[in-house]
Parts: structure tokens; sequence; C-alpha cells
């Protein structure tokens, strides 16, 4: 009997019929007139008013009434009398008990589980010999014919004519996966009965890919609900959408189906009570007056926008359970179904090879697992396919490798409905192969954000893709790609445009590592910035806040910045460059909530550290609290003690609230020449100068004026320790130098300016291009002129002039005046640009800054170039 492929409830049903036909010959025939109890008797009645009296157990047309526990419970109870010892009462009960629920699944069309019918073929072929005290012939004839003559149970089968014992009004389907009986699904069986009953959900949508199993599951929890005593539904409603089917291996259209809502309207029509209305009003008027549950299978066949206006009408009492391959969009509570656990895949396909009477499921476990998991997607239907193509005897890899059907018929009605945007964001996923989070989509694709996730909702709507809130990831499930990767592959351009976007990010974030290792707290230095997609891709937009801020776009630095909060809201990062944003957009309150929020938000002492050191800066050079700078720098310095940036940091605080002799300790304490950057060097200096500067200014100018002076030549002296100083550095110079020009009345100040000025006079020249800090000096030293050398004036008047101004009026195309020199090339400018040149393109050697020049003008990779430059005047 198990070898054979026919409907499995038909032959379980002759098995429990046949049964039950023994036990009511066993009973009649024991020569015992036992009376039954009177709820025997009741029920007896209650199901045929014609019984005659007496009514005991030799009436057989009473006991043709009772079920098959009704049967057992007389010869359990009573055994004594049909003379059957303890054994055989026990192995009764033993028997019995497993057979009962099995029957009433199968006279009930209820659900068939796993197991039930192995557990009926197993006792039509034992209990003879166990439950010896009778023959039970019909059971063994109906085995009989099962063996020899399958085809007239299935003829002779009044199955169509078992009870349905329910109170409920419905048209609930034959379940349709008898072969196997129901498996797994536990947790979805549990969570959409609950919806069920809740009474605050009114449209339930389950969704999931074609053949994954939402029907089975959904016929499966409606059985189980028409059997629930606190079922709250009178009417369950079933219509069935479907226009194609899986049958004998092959996918078919089916006839005579709905395709529209008229066509609904009407199969409902038939199912209600008809009163002198249209459909539509008469299927409402019958759920406001019957607390109803309407299933609609397979929605997705019809226009959503139709089936939303009606669904907008269901009274309060009722509600919709749909099943789809794409939700609603509104209205409902969206449930979603994947394919079967693997336990419960390797289970069913199993049993379905058994079914089928193949040997592929003796195959080892890792086998069927991997072939499961690696070509059927899980999908029960996927493996039904799978095995009724091997059961017709076709070859299984030509089988695997000819899929296209399977997976059309499972995608159809899903993606020729998603938008160009959404499509798009599909593309991407077969494009980048592997799980991408809502940063990196939003980065390749960059759609506005309401139609970013407008767009990703809709495609979880569909199945297409899952969400993970640990991983914070979107999954594309593998049958979308495989059908995408056939239909509709990406094509060149935007291949191309992903690749462009994946250059430019990876060559971003390893600018960001570069910075890290060598200016690490500086506001561009980005931490964790590749611990996940998500900070990644913040920094990416990090990055270009801070250079629409530098550029003064403050519009939109603060929309990118709102685009990485949008990403990683839990980045501290984005809160750290808000705050140094806000700093600079003049937006005190907001900087500092930004720079508190970043420092609660960090993971380890170093980051936090980082934040404090930004935030003292903060109040030092926008606050100008350096008391508050001091307590911060402090607690940064106790976080990551020391580190060469905070020590200097520190330093520089101590020295602006006149603690110069810690703020020298600490700068004494660092080795300069263990620094590797010139940058790092430069700062170094500088503070140090300032140091002593700030010293030299707390002196009386005319008592301690040696003193002062002093102390301006050891800053000054510092200057010595660099190979290259930057312009940065050389404010700090000037400054000293303003200062000493302000002591004419001592002779070393004199000389000390005069020397300095000599010594960095190209230094002094081209920055003061930049800054022309050199003019006040300038003007005030000529004042004082008889103090000092008529050549050091003429060198002081040559760095104190601005030629940019003066080359900036120049408007002949190929002339210009040279603003920077270097040993061995220089700039030259005009109105019109700025032209590098190099001294083999010179006709003379001495030309200084402040010359007129002719050139001819060119181009290069590093721009605008000056080729065959010839003196035309010196400036005057």
């Amino acid at each position: 009997m198990e070898n054979l492929n026919l409907n499995t409830r038909v032959l379980m049903f002759a098995v429990c019929t046949s049964l039950e036909y023994d036990l009511r010959k066993f009973i009649s025939q024991s020569n015992r007139e036992l009376v039954i109890n009177k709820d025997l008797e009741n029920k007896a009645k209650t199901r045929n008013k014609n019984l005659k009296e007496p009514l005991n157990t030799n009436n057989y047309d009473m006991l043709i009434e009772l079920d098959m526990g009704d049967l057992v419970s007389i010869i359990y109870n009573q055994s004594f009398e049909f003379k059957l010892n303890i054994s055989h009462t026990e192995l009764l009960k033993k028997y019995f008990d497993r057979i009962i629920p099995i029957r009433n699944r199968v006279m009930h069309t209820r659900p068939l589980e796993i197991g039930d019918r192995s557990t009926l073929t197993e006792v039509a072929e034992t209990i003879g010999a166990d439950l010896s005290f009778w023959d039970w012939n019909e059971l063994k004839k109906t085995r009989n014919t099962i063996l020899t003559k399958p085809h007239e149970i299935y003829l002779n089968s009044s199955l169509d004519k078992y009870e349905r014992d329910t109170h409920v009004y419905h048209n609930l389907p034959v379940p349709e996966f008898d072969d196997t009986g129901f498996i797994g699904r536990k947790n979805e069986l549990r969570d959409i009965l609950s919806l069920l009953k809740d009474r605050k959900t009114q449209i339930i949508s389950v969704v999931g890919n074609g053949g994954v199993g939402k029907t089975a599951t959904v016929v499966k929890i409606l059985y189980d609900l028409i059997d629930l005593e606190d079922n709250p539904f009178e009417c369950i409603l079933w219509i069935s959408l479907k226009t194609r089917t899986l049958s004998h291996g092959e996918f078919t259209n089916m006839k005579n189906t709905i395709t529209d809502l008229k066509n609904m309207y009407e199969k409902l029509h038939d199912l209600v009570i008809k009163e002198e209305k249209s459909p539509k009003d008469n299927i409402i008027n019958f759920m406001s007056n019957f607390p109803t549950l309407l299933v609609l299978d397979n929605l997705e066949t019809l226009n959503t926008t139709e089936v939303i206006d009606f669904l907008k009408s269901i009274p309060e009492n009722s509600k919709v359970l749909i099943t789809s391959r794409h939700g609603i969009r509104e209205l409902e509570h969206r449930y979603l179904i994947s394919g079967l656990d693997i336990n419960d895949a390797v289970m069913y396909f199993r049993l379905l090879s058994n079914y089928y009477n193949l040997d592929i499921h003796q195959r080892p476990n890792n086998t069927i697992k991997d072939l499961i998991d690696g070509y059927l997607y899980r999908s029960p239907l996927s493996i039904k396919w799978f095995l009724s193509s091997i059961s017709k005897g076709i070859n299984e890899t030509k089988i695997l490798s000819n899929k296209d059907k399977l997976i059309e018929f499972c995608m159809s009605n899903v993606v020729e409905k998603l938008s160009d945007k959404e499509k798009e964001i599909l593309q991407l996923f077969l494009v980048e192969s592997k799980d991408l989070s809502h940063g990196e989509i939003d980065y390749f694709i960059n759609f506005e954000e309401t139609e970013l996730m407008l767009a990703l909702n809709n495609l979880i709507s569909t199945s297409l893709l899952s969400y993970t809130k640990s991983k914070d990831k979107y999954t594309m499930n593998q049958m979308a790609k495989d059908f995408l990767a056939k239909t509709q592959p990406p094509k060149n351009d935007f291949i191309k445009k992903v690749s462009q976007n994946r250059i430019k990010l990876n060559s971003l974030m390893q600018d960001i590592k570069v910075r890290n290792e060598a200016d690490p707290f500086n506001p561009k230095s980005l931490y964790r910035n590749l611990e996940n997609t998500n900070f990644r891709i913040a920094s990416f937009h990090l990055m270009k806040a801070l250079e629409y801020s530098s550029d003064k776009k403050m519009d939109e630095a603060f929309l990118a910045l709102e685009k990485a909060y949008s990403i990683a809201p839990d980045y501290f990062e984005v809160y750290k460059i808000k705050a140094f944003i806000s700093a600079e957009n003049g937006d005190w309150y907001n900087a500092m909530d930004n720079y508190k929020i970043a420092s609660e938000m960090c993971r380890d002492n170093y980051e936090k550290a980082s934040v404090l050191y930004l935030f003292s800066y903060f109040y030092v050079v926008k606050m100008t609290d350096y008391e508050q700078a001091k307590s911060l720098i402090l607690e940064a310095d106790d976080l990551c003690p020391g580190n060469l940036f905070i020590q200097l940091q520190k330093a520089k605080i101590l020295s602006y609230v006149g603690e110069y002799k810690e703020s020298e300790e600490i700068l004494k304490s660092i080795d300069i020449s263990a620094m590797e950057t010139s940058k790092l060097k430069n700062q170094y200096i500088s503070i140090f100068a300032d140091l002593y500067k700030r010293k030299a200014e707390n002196l009386d100018l005319y008592r301690d004026v040696e003193i002062k002076v002093e102390c301006y030549k050891e800053a000054l002296s510092k200057f010595d320790l660099l190979a290259e100083v930057d312009h940065k550095t050389c404010r700090i110079m000037t400054k000293i130098l303003n200062d000493l020009s302000y002591i004419p009345h001592s002779g070393k100040a004199i000389e000390l300016l005069q020397k300095t000025v000599s010594d960095y006079y190209n230094l002094l020249l081209h920055s003061n291009q930049f800054t022309g800090d050199f003019i006040p000096i300038y003007n005030r030293i000529y004042e004082a002129r008889h103090f000092y050398s008529e050549e050091f004036l003429e060198i002081l008047k040559k760095i104190s002039i601005k030629y940019k101004s003066y080359a900036q009026a120049i408007q002949e195309e190929n002339m210009g005046m040279i603003i920077k020199k270097h040993s061995g090339y220089g700039f030259i400018m005009n109105s019109q640009n700025t032209y590098y040149y190099h001294f083999t393109s010179m006709r003379y050697q001495d030309f200084e800054v402040g010359d007129t020049v002719k050139f001819i003008s060119a181009k290069n990779h590093k721009g605008s170039i000056a080729l065959e430059v010839e003196l035309m005047s010196k400036f005057k």
C-alpha cells in the first residue's frame, strides 16, 4: 500500500471505514446485549431519528451512527463482557489512541499531519496479529484491494459524503498536502492564528514568493480555527484567484479562473444570502450580519487599486485574510512567509520522495540539504516540482539546469509590477552579489530618502527583499536573483556607474586611513569608518559635509550631515562632525550639544579623547574660554596619557591660562626628531614659540626690556629646528616680529628683528602675499626708520608689498607679475590666471618677486604653465 501513488486521503478513508466496520461487527456479534450510556444513545438518536428500540450493542443500525472513538470506548469500558484480557484491552487502547485522531482528520477534511499515512499503513499490516481477538476481515479485504486493485478504492470511495461536523459555514478547499501531511511552520501557524483572533487587525496579508507554501499554511490554520471554541467567525468564505498550477510536474493554466473583481463578486455572491442589491452590496451586507472571514487566495492576479476600495468597505465585525506575492501597501497587517526551515524542508523532501516511490531520499542528509538550499530555494513547490519530474523519468541534472518555468511561475505577477526605481535596486543587488545595508543602497542608487524607503518597503512587501535587523542588512532572495539575471540583467552603463562609485568610495576610505595615521585628531580623521557598511557610507557623506563647510556651502553641508545621520544614527563621528561644522557656522549651542552626544557615544577611551580634543579646540578658538578648554583637554589626557597630539594641545592651553612652567615642561619632554611629519613639527614649534611670546608680553616694555627680548629670541630660535616653515607657523614668527617693532629703543630688539627678517626673507615675502601682516610692521618701522639700516628698510619694503594686488591689475593675457619664487620654480599671476613656471623656462635667472614678465601660456597635467619667461620690468 505504501508504494502506491493514489490520492492519499482516499486510501486512508478506506482504511478508517474498514476499521470502523470491523469494530461494529465485533460488538454486534459478541452475543452480548449491552446497554450503552445515555450520551451515546442521544448521539445516535440525534443522527438517526428513525432508530428503533432497544438501543443496545446488538442494534447494528444504532452502531452505524457512532464513530470510531465511541465504538472503542464501548469495548474498552466493558472489556470483560467481550471476554478480552488485560493485555488485549491495553493494546486496543494503545492502537486506537493513535488511530482516532487520524480518523478524525480524514473524516472531517482536516489537514493531515506528518506520519498519518504511515501510521495507518502500519496498523493495516499489524493489527490482525496484535489484536487477534477479532479477524479484522474487512480491513484485510481493503488492504488486499489497495495492493492489487487500487483503482476500485478510488472509484468506489464515498469520501465526498464524509461529515463536516462544524458549526461554521465554510467552503474551505480540501488540503493539497495529503501526500506528506502538513510539515513545520509552527511559528507561522501560531502567529497568523493570533492575528485572526485579534480584534485590532482587520486585513491580514500573508506574503511570500510563489510556491513558498502560503496557501497550504493558511488552509491548515483555517481548519484549526473552525475547531476552536473561541473561533470568532460564523462563516469563512474562500475565493481562489489562482490562474496557474503545477500538475504532474508541468505548470499549466487553470480553466474558469477569476480574472477581475467582477468575477470575484459573482463567485462570492453564490456563497451568500442574496437580496435585491448588487453582488458587492449583498456580500458586504452578509458580512455585516454574520462575522465572516473572507479569504482571498493569490490576490496578486487582480488589480490592487480596485481591491483596496473593496477592502475599505469591509464591516468591522468581519475580516479579510489575503495570500499574495506582494502586499497591498495600505490597510493590511503584513505577515511574511519565506522558505521552509532547512530541517523541515529535508523532512518534506524525504517523505515526498518516498511517496513517489523514489530512492533519492536515501542520500546523506548534507547532500539533500545542499540540493534544497542551493537549487530548490527551500520552497515546497520547487521540491515537489523536482521530485515529480524525476518520477516521470527526467534526468536530475537536466531538471536543475532548466528551472526557467519554475522560476517564471513563482515570480510572475511580481517583478512586472515593480517601479523602475525598485527594479534598479534589485539590479544593484545583482551587480554587488551580496547583502547590502541601507547606506550602501542609498550611496549607489542615490534616490531621495522618501523614495528610497518607499521602494525598499515595497520590495520587502513582495518578499523579493528581506531585512535582518540584527545585521542591519537587506537580502535579495535567490529565486528573485535567478529570475532577474535571466530576464532583466543589469546593463553595462549601470554596472559601470556602480563600479565607478565603488572606486570613489574605496579611494576616500584610503584617504581617511592615511589621514588617521598622519593626523589622528584632525576633524577629517574618522574612526571605525570600516566597522560596518553604514559607517563606511556615512563617512563618505561626512567628508562631503566637511568639503561643503570648507567652501562655505552650509546648506549643502547640513544636508550631507542629515544623510549621514539617516544612514548611521549610532555612529559617534556623525555628531562630532556636526559639532565641528556647527561651530564653523557660528551655531555654538548645537556645537556644544553635539560634542557632548559624540563623547557619550564613543566606545573606547581613544575615541572619546579625540572628541574632547576637538571640543577643547572649540572652546579655545570660538569661545576663548580657556578654563573650559583646559578641563576638557585634561580629561582627554587622563583617557590617553602620553598621546603626542593631546600633549601639544595641553601645552598650548596651559600657556593660554598663564601656566607657562607646566606648558614648557610638557614641550621640553617631547622629542621633535621623533616626529614623522613636517606639519607636526611646525605645530610643535609654533606652540613653543607662542609660549615664549606670551611670556614676553607679560613683561614690562621698559623695565624688563632685556628679559623681554631674550624671550622673543628664544621663541625665534625654535624656527631653526625646522627644515621647512609652513605658513601657519610663519604667522607666529610675524607676530613676534610685530612685537619687536614696538621696541626701537632696544638695540638687541633691533638686531634680532633685522637678522630674522634677513634670514627668513623669502618665507616672509611669500607669506605676506596671503596675509598682508607685514604692512603695519613696515609702517611702524618706517616711522622710526632712523633706528634701522637702509638695506633692512629696503628688504622690509619688498616684503610688505602685496604683489598679488598689482598682478591682478595686469590685463594682458601673456603678461604677469612673479608673486612667488623658489629655487627651481615659481608662480606668475595676472587678472586672468596663475601660471606655474620652471627655471628652465626663464631667459634670465635673476628674476625677483614683483618683476613683470612676458611669457607663452600653455597647459600640462598640473594646469596652466608659463614658457619662455622674459623680464619686462622691475618693480618700482
